[in-house]
């Protein structure tokens, strides 16, 4: 209940952040359409398994279908940032929660969940060094088991920016003190194409309530071989304290009146127990006002 008011706090700031300066903030929004939505690299499982329940059971990418996304920024002149930003998923994390505790639970495909990230935090600059501290708050239609808090530090030189994001509580998708690093660098070229380039790297807090050793629910430590995973033990990799995630490449390139399109190429690194992900070429197209 205590993150569920912090969220409702962020949100209630994002509504109500015109008022905090006299200079005049700058807001935008967006519409994206992505051919899938694939979730800081996972694109096959997040299981210690190889992969197989496919998102119908679910399991990794958060769409494996064509997805709606979209968001609105609200940028301070004194470095004050605000913004909110949600994406349709092709299943329910609400039913995914719910079978923690009812192990009969196999249909993950009714009360499909939507994201709603709501982030705030400051941007600032010290010389020719950039920093970013945050906060983002992580709010699940149908999917209460997987809302959280997670903070934001950031420093950026030039074309290059390095962000750490730490997660506060144990939900579904990861457990408290899991921290995802990312390196990204981008470069204007000719014909208003920007390139872009992200590595992202993990290190993870091995036990927590869904993801682990251990069947919380039952207190059973799992058999040798097999690892936890929110609603049972299954074969496979065991929970590491770190590893590579994902790099991504891609580009984007106005169209005129507000559009632009682009596409990235995603080589999958490992999950939380070490099972390689898969390859992906992904598509957007976005409209800005």
């Amino acid at each position: 209940m205590h993150d569920k008011k912090i969220i409702l706090a962020i949100a209630t700031l994002l509504c109500s952040g015109a008022a905090w300066a006299d200079d005049a903030p700058a807001f935008t929004g967006h519409v994206d359409l992505v051919s899938k939505y694939i979730l800081r690299g996972v694109s096959s499982t997040y299981g210690p398994g190889l992969p197989g329940l496919g998102n119908a059971g679910a399991d990794a990418p958060e769409s494996d279908q064509p997805a709606l996304q979209w968001g609105v920024d609200w940028n301070d002149p004194s470095g004050f940032f605000l913004g909110y930003w949600a994406s349709q998923i092709n299943y329910s994390y609400k039913r995914l929660g719910e079978s923690y505790a009812d192990r009969g639970i196999a249909d993950f495909q009714n009360k499909k969940s939507i994201e709603n990230d709501f982030y705030g935090g400051f941007n600032g600059k010290v010389g020719d060094i950039g920093y970013t501290v945050g906060l983002t708050g992580y709010y699940y239609i149908n999917g209460e088991h997987a809302n959280a808090l997670e903070t934001k530090l950031g420093a950026s030189y030039g074309p290059f920016s390095v962000t750490a994001q730490t997660l506060l509580k144990d939900v579904v998708w990861g457990n408290r003190g899991d921290t995802y690093w990312t390196l990204a660098a981008s470069q204007p070229l000719p014909h208003d194409i920007t390139l872009s380039a992200t590595l992202g790297f993990y290190t993870y807090h091995k036990e927590g309530r869904y993801l682990g050793t251990v069947d919380t629910l039952t207190g059973t430590r799992c058999a040798a071989g097999t690892s936890f995973i929110v609603n049972g033990c299954f074969a496979g990799g065991a929970p590491s304290s770190g590893g590579w995630r994902h790099l991504t490449v891609g580009f984007t390139q106005p169209l005129g009146a507000g559009f632009t399109w682009g596409l990235q190429g995603l080589l999958g690194g490992d999950n939380r127990y070490g099972v390689k992900q898969g390859n992906r070429l992904l598509a957007t197209l976005g409209y800005a006002f």
